[in-house]
């Protein structure tokens, strides 16, 4: 076995306690084993692909130094000179923003805490039609225990559970952070989330689209498609997407798209 080899190994472990995620944790982060991250954690594996490193610096949240110096260690010194991004992470959130605001459907920019980093009119409409209104800095989870968002969705506790599992895999590798025992501590205040948090387990996998129904008076039934795409190698930057799932949904959005005269 090689130093370099060696060195990996001890810092992959050093890496994945620190964030305090198990090998089948990162191994589901990452879109690969949990045996292939022990393989690698006792040295047995010797060859780190590009597209595995690349996860895995990813999976762990590596950004700046941190993250060059894994890529290096991992055997690809030339991803680590390029450093995190092709494109400076200012300029990529222009064009995040761009792509948001020219969507014909309510689009909201969101980081693996679900923190809205920016939102479209046709979003910030939308919710103030359910209940609660859309605050920048605020976490979508909120949106989700809101008291006047939850009397609109017949089926809440069903919705919540499976909104709960996607934020609780988004976020597992902030679990030993700060800011997100701070967001927990605020959430605990919200209506069931306490009592769902301890029963609701990570979701195995990546939901792309989450259906969700509501009842408001003026509008009757109607589903909503809640779309989520993650922009590539970025943890931290989600896009998503309402898009209108039956004739109800479509009649409320044109209505919000039109402003009143």
């Amino acid at each position: 076995m090689t130093a370099e080899r060696t060195d990996l190994a001890a810092l992959l472990v050093s890496l994945r306690q620190s964030r305090q995620l198990s090998q089948g944790q990162l191994a589901r982060l990452a879109r690969c084993t949990r045996p292939y991250i022990g393989q690698l954690e006792r040295g047995k594996r010797q060859h780190l692909s590009e597209r595995l490193a690349r996860q895995l610096a990813d999976a762990l949240h590596l950004q700046g130094p941190e993250r060059q110096h894994f890529l290096s260690v991992a055997g690809w010194p030339n991803l680590a000179a390029e450093g995190t991004l092709n494109v400076a992470p200012p300029l990529l959130n222009q064009y995040a923003q761009a792509l948001v605001d020219g969507s014909r459907y309510p689009g909201v920019l969101h980081d693996s805490q679900w923190t809205v980093l920016h939102a479209n009119t046709l979003a910030y409409a939308l919710f103030q039609q359910l209940g609660e209104p859309l605050q920048p800095g605020e976490s979508l989870v909120a949106q989700v225990f809101s008291p006047l968002n939850r009397r609109h969705i017949p089926d809440w506790e069903g919705w919540a559970r499976s909104m709960l599992a996607q934020f609780k895999r988004d976020s597992a590798h902030l679990s030993g952070a700060a800011e997100r025992q701070e967001l927990l501590a605020r959430l605990r205040g919200l209506p069931d989330f306490a009592r769902l948090w301890q029963h609701v387990e990570a979701a195995s996998d990546t939901t792309p689209t989450m259906p969700v129904e509501f009842l408001l008076p003026a509008y009757g039934p109607f589903r909503l498609e809640v779309i989520r795409l993650q922009f590539v190698g970025l943890p931290e930057l989600w896009h998503v997407s309402f898009l209108p799932a039956d004739a109800g949904a479509r009649q409320l959005l044109q209505s919000i798209a039109v402003p009143p005269e």
